[in-house]
């Protein structure tokens, strides 16, 4: 048995030092205005397991499960937040997972394996992608001031769990 999930997350952008992205610092002028370390990228993989899995997550979303009017959530490290999904997934198995990420700057090419190596050792999966994408100058990320993440993320079965 197969699921699929797809999440979604963006931010907009503050003065700062540096975007954690898939859980890798990237040094730059700009952070993200988040209550959490504001990582789109694992938001939004931890949203698409919650859309893959809606009847062990009980329908919730990262805001449902993580809210940002939560104290203990303020700053929070989003890989942290990932760990406690991936505790609940069992017998699931994460099979493999995509993500688009649109980011106007900084450029993030050199890091890209990085982020996938990060991933790939977080979800004990071979199959992670991350693939970069420009705005082209349109809307809030084209004017660099923000970013987005898309994932899908594909679960299967496993009865040995």
């Amino acid at each position: 048995m197969e699921r699929f999930g797809l999440g979604f997350d963006s931010h907009k952008y503050k003065k700062g030092n540096g975007l954690k992205l898939g859980g890798v610092f990237i040094p730059c002028k700009y952070s993200f205005k988040a209550h959490s370390d504001g990582d789109i990228i694992i938001h939004a993989l931890i949203d698409s397991i919650l859309g893959a899995l809606p009847d062990v997550f009980e329908y919730g979303n990262i805001g449902t499960i993580f809210p940002d009017s939560d104290p203990k959530y303020k700053e929070a490290n989003s890989i942290s937040l990932l760990n406690q999904i991936l505790d609940k997934i069992h017998p699931w198995k994460i099979e493999s997972c995509d993500i688009v990420l649109i980011i106007e700057e900084p450029k993030i090419g050199k890091n890209i394996i990085s982020i996938i190596e990060n991933l790939k050792n977080i979800l004990k999966t071979e199959i992670v992608n991350v693939k970069p994408k420009t705005a082209e100058g349109l809307g809030l990320i084209g004017n660099k001031k923000g970013a987005a993440a898309f994932c899908i993320i594909k679960l299967k079965y496993d009865s040995k769990k």
